[in-house]
């Protein structure tokens, strides 16, 4: 597949005429559709999940590290500590870059549940983030687990509704997180809302296998001694013919 190609299932490029996100007709996505309930497919989805585990809270469960619906006031001392982290691994923490994956963080997590669930399970999340928290690793601080409250998660029959459904129920809560995510350096609302895409595009070329998209923002890893660029990254990418 060409750098000027995009992967199978997914949405086309900005600038071709169909409509964005939208998967093809027919393309069977779920693995059996039917009467699974939200606890037995949400224990699916582990299987697809390569760096995370999802679990369902019961009554009475406290939130992981991250509530999605404190991001906002959580996130100043996240970046702080990712900060640190780097400048302990690397030796520099480039300006923009520990907010970068941050939020990079917070929409990857969210993203890849949400876009698992509506490609191997009946289901479209409920992407309200009261209902999400994420638990980080203690020592590096990704993402290592998410929480999920029951809500309005709906089981839907059609492949491609349920995809649509999920996307814009992430796009909503992505782009409010993203938007109001408070960095010590500027970050443009391109970099932010263009995360918001790119973590969904990502999270579909996982699940089918294709190559990384190219992407509308950058995680600045580049910036740091001995990186390149990651692929996808908007600096090197090769724009469609």
């Amino acid at each position: 597949m060409g750098p000027g190609q995009r992967p199978p299932g997914l949405r086309p490029w900005p600038d071709q005429p169909e409509g964005p996100r939208r998967l093809r007709q027919g393309q069977r996505l779920s693995d059996s559709p039917g009467a699974l309930e939200l606890r037995d497919a949400i224990a699916q989805l582990d299987r697809h999940l390569a760096f995370l585990t999802v679990r369902v809270a019961d009554d009475g469960d406290p939130d992981l590290g991250v509530p999605l619906a404190r991001a906002t006031q959580i996130a100043p001392g996240w970046i702080e500590a990712y900060r640190e982290v780097t400048i302990a691994q690397s030796g520099t923490a480039p300006a923009g870059m520990p907010a970068a994956f941050v939020l990079q963080y917070l929409l990857d997590a969210l993203a890849t549940v949400v876009a698992t669930a509506a490609l191997r399970t009946p289901f479209a999340l409920d992407a309200d983030p009261r209902l999400w928290s994420i638990g980080l690793d203690p020592t590096y601080l990704y993402p290592v687990a998410v929480q999920i409250r029951p809500g309005d998660h709906r089981a839907v029959t059609d492949d491609l509704e349920r995809h649509e459904v999920a996307w814009a129920a992430y796009r909503v809560v992505g782009e409010a997180i993203a938007t109001h995510l408070p960095t010590p350096t500027r970050m443009s609302s391109r970099q932010r809302l263009g995360m918001v895409e790119d973590m969904w595009e990502l999270a579909l070329a996982r699940l089918v296998g294709s190559s990384p998209p190219r992407r509308l923002s950058c995680c600045l890893m580049y910036a740091l001694p001995g990186c390149a660029p990651c692929a996808g990254c908007p600096r090197t990418a090769v724009a469609p013919a």
